[in-house]
């Protein structure tokens, strides 16, 4: 019996602990705010606030001398957006099969062909996500610079 009470209570002590550890990051973000985005983009080098064609809203950057478009998805009058797409283009296409090496690869950032060469990476905001987790969404876009970059220049 003294030890199954034991183990409850170390059950419950680290059930606190995970509580706190939520309690810490408990900013939950549902739509992905223009400007928030771009504050956020600008600390990874520069960014300005656009629109696209559409009138959506979208936020143009370079990182390590990369071009790189922040496009809104699910927008209700060009506001409220449910999505954002980092992406990447090239004009020198690369075939099915290189993209489907790169997608091997790497987990986050996935590859197309077609009319150019395409690197995105999706961010859903429904059900809402932390700010910790945006701002490791641009963590790792940022992280993936280089790993795009060598790739396009070795086709």
């Amino acid at each position: 019996m003294r030890s199954f009470s034991l183990l409850l209570s170390a059950g419950l002590i680290s059930t606190g602990a995970v509580s706190v550890a939520w309690a810490e990051d408990s900013e939950i973000i549902t739509a992905p705010d223009p400007a928030a985005i771009l504050d956020i983009a600008k600390g990874y080098g520069s960014a300005k606030l656009d629109k696209d064609d559409g009138g959506d809203p979208m936020v143009s950057g370079r990182l390590e001398g990369m071009k790189y478009v922040i496009y809104f998805y699910g927008c209700e009058n060009h506001e409220k957006c449910k999505s954002i797409q980092f992406s990447s283009g090239y004009t020198d296409a690369f075939t099915a099969e290189q993209a489907n090496e790169w997608n091997k690869k790497y987990r986050w950032v996935k590859a197309f062909s077609g009319d150019g060469s395409n690197f995105k990476m999706d961010v859903s905001f429904i059900g809402g996500i932390t700010k910790a987790n945006l701002e490791e969404q641009f963590s790792n876009w940022d992280s993936m610079t280089t790993n795009i970059k060598d790739f396009v220049n070795q086709k």
